[in-house]
């Protein structure tokens, strides 16, 4: 007995369901599936002889992945999204209402729709590798299958809230002690494991969760749930600033419904969603997201990657021990080089401590991954190295020309420089072709951006390699050309240069930083100088000017760091640095600046923001980058540019028409030609073609 996406069969008296997308990787829940779904529900009802049911996935991968994202992205009209939530909902019921128990046999992801699914089960047993969650808020929306009904009334208020407002996955181990697994099954033997669960459960005695004293008090009176959903607001207005209203309105409908009956708070439940998928910052999110998953396909190339199992990373140093780190927990062999004993053992006690900070099995096994060594001869077997040592073009060539001695003839050579022309780097090196560009951004372990620069003679293999490289890293890579500053660095020079000559003007610096926050930067221009380092901004700013003669360059980060403030590093700089504190405003720093004449206002951050917009528009022709995504996915996966926003480009496409058009005309004429935009963007003022 089958559908096109569900097959059942019974075997002594248990209906075995199989749920199997066609020609689909994962499972989705669209239309089509729900059809399916509610009418196997039907037939199981109708089948007097059943004693239960087991749920499986006939994909490898996951049990559902979640709702068709497709379709949220299409949905204009809030009432059409009400009812897209009443009919998944209504399919899910009929699960619920079935007289026999279901088993939810989940294996790998199990996320969104999916685990609302799940939810409407009796129970659930996975593999140790599942994955469940409920991540709607971070696409915007809320659990609007019934997700913000059952979970917290099967694993509580406390926990089910932290899950929600956070869209977090949790792994098999932690799903089972919350009670959202009730087994943890073999993984090579769930669908057997199932059966067995499912014939002992009708006559097992009722299941009761253990509620300790302190759910008790949180959510057994009113009381206590009143300070649990005053506390959740708190938390929820200090992270999101306004900007984000999904897990609000998640913690609204949480708290309204938990005393209702399932009929009234599935309604609630569903009119929320459908205001929540027709906003703005719910389009923006995933549209963000559409941008992470860009990166899951190499472009298109003549060659295919090279299989990497083990890298050297050259340079023990914060960033090389960062990514010897990162590439051992991602399950490569790694060697860790530098010139000096000591260099190296302090980047193997670096690691040491972060792999020591969990103490789980899995970073004492990425840990013993690595080795160090001083030994150019250790490094023969790698198929990939990655260079992170001093930003200096003549130390970097010599490196290079020293280490293709010593490996393969196809190991791919990538320098994670933030600067210097990977082109220059190549015409030092006797196999050009396998030279490529690999930048990451500091910290490497939570930056997800890398930066892939394709030098004029690096070739489609080396390029491709380091794709799959950072795939399996878990990295967003772009692909971008060897231009000076590259992408991301280009952008953000120009709007801090710009952000300084503003107090070079009066503006005050910390009105400035102000604006900044309230737009949704995860820190101010002046705060962001400070982490960079005033010295190493006022340098790289130095030579970007240099590059692109349109842009003014400022003097300001030079007096200051002639004054000593150096930034965080020397906890001296805009802000000071106490150890163990909260940075505070450096009050001492305003006596190297131009005298304040007024606070910073829209019109200075509109300013700012629209020079990183015009120099968007000069990337683009100059083909520094091949589309606005790309720009997007910079911004939001390299910058912390607000996702709510939906990146620099699609920002600006939002714009009123007006506002692009005073942007092109006035700001030009106000402040010179770095306002003025790329031809291309001048004849549409659009980035995105819709």
């Amino acid at each position: 007995m089958s559908t096109q996406h569900v097959t059942w069969h019974i075997d002594n008296s248990i209906a075995i369901v199989t749920i199997d997308c066609p020609n689909a990787k994962v499972n989705t829940l669209d239309g089509a599936l729900l059809v399916a779904l509610e009418e196997v529900a039907h037939a199981l009802a109708a089948e007097t002889s059943l004693t239960a049911a087991v749920v499986l996935s006939g994909k490898t991968k996951g049990f559902i992945a979640g709702a068709d994202i497709k379709l949220i992205e299409s949905v204009t009209d809030q009432a059409v999204a009400e009812a897209m939530a009443r009919r998944g909902q209504q399919v899910f019921q009929t699960w619920a209402d079935l007289k026999i128990p279901v088993i939810a046999a989940i294996n790998g992801h199990c996320l969104g729709g999916g685990m609302e699914f799940a939810l409407a089960c009796n129970a659930r047993i996975g593999t140790p590798d599942a994955q469940l969650g409920l991540p709607e808020v971070k696409l915007g929306i809320l659990p609007g299958f019934g997700g913000t009904q059952r979970l917290p009334h099967l694993i509580g208020l406390e926990k089910s809230l932290e899950m929600i407002l956070t869209g977090r996955t949790l792994n098999a181990e932690k799903s089972c002690r919350l009670g959202l697994l009730d087994k943890i099954s073999d993984k090579n033997d769930l669908r057997e494991q199932a059966l067995t669960f499912a014939k002992g459960y009708p006559h097992a005695p009722p299941r009761t969760r253990q509620i300790g004293w302190r759910r008790w008090l949180l959510e057994g009176n009113p009381l206590g749930r009143a300070l649990l959903f005053k506390k959740s607001r708190e938390m929820l207005a200090k992270r999101t600033a306004g900007h984000y209203p999904a897990p609000v309105r998640a913690l609204e409908v949480i708290a309204r419904t938990w005393t209702m009956s399932m009929a009234e708070g599935l309604a609630i439940e569903a009119k929320a969603l459908g205001e929540l998928a027709v906003s703005p910052v719910s389009k923006n999110l995933i549209h963000v997201y559409k941008l992470s998953q860009r990166s899951k396909h190499i472009p298109d190339l003549t060659e295919q990657p090279l299989e990497i199992t083990q890298a050297t990373v050259l340079g023990a140093g914060t960033m090389g021990s960062g990514i010897a780190w990162l590439l051992a927990r991602k399950g490569f062999q790694v060697v860790l080089k530098d010139i000096a004993e000591e260099a190296v053992t302090g980047g193997l006690e670096r690691i040491r401590g972060w792999a020591g900070k969990t103490g789980s099995e899995e970073d004492t096994t990425a840990f013993a991954n690595i080795r160090g060594t001083i030994d150019n001869h250790d490094i023969g077997d790698s198929g990939m190295v990655l260079e992170a040592i001093l930003e200096n073009m003549s130390i970097k060539q010599k490196v290079l020309q020293e280490t293709e001695h010593y490996i393969g003839a196809e190991t791919i050579f990538a320098s994670n420089t933030s600067s210097l022309s990977i082109t220059e780097l190549q015409s030092a090196a006797e196999r050009p072709h396998n030279v490529v560009g690999l930048h990451f951004f500091n910290p490497v372990e939570y930056m997800p951006l890398v930066e892939i620069i394709r030098g004029e003679g690096s070739g489609d293999r080396a390029i491709a390699t380091a794709y799959s490289v950072s795939q399996r890293l878990g990295k967003v890579p772009i692909l971008v050309s060897d231009s000076p500053g590259f992408l991301v660095n280009r952008l953000l020079v120009a709007y801090l240069n710009e952000a300084c000559l503003l107090v070079e003007e009066g503006a005050d610096w910390q009105s400035i930083d102000h604006l900044a926050s309230n737009f949704g930067m995860p820190m101010g221009p002046f705060r962001l100088i400070d982490e960079v380092g005033i010295d190493i901004a006022h340098e790289v700013g130095k030579i970007l000017c240099g590059a692109f003669p349109y842009l003014r360059e400022s003097v300001l980060l030079k007096q200051v760091e002639q004054a000593g403030f150096l930034g965080k590093k020397n906890r001296q700089g805009f802000y000071q640095y106490p150890e163990g504190d909260k940075p505070t405003i450096n009050s001492a720093i305003n006596e190297t600046l131009p005298r304040m004449q007024r606070k910073a206002g829209p019109a200075d951050w509109h300013r700012l923001i629209m020079l990183m917009v015009a120099e968007a528009s000069r990337c683009l022709a100059d083909k520094v980058v091949a589309t606005a995504a790309d720009i997007d996915t910079g911004m939001v996966f390299g910058t912390g540019f607000p996702p709510f926003r939906g990146g620099l480009c699609r920002w600006a496409d939002q714009l009123p028409l007006s506002e692009r058009q005073s942007a092109v005309i006035n700001l030009a004429k106000i402040h010179g030609e770095r306002f003025e935009f790329s031809i291309g963007y001048q004849e549409t003022l659009r980035f995105y073609s819709t």
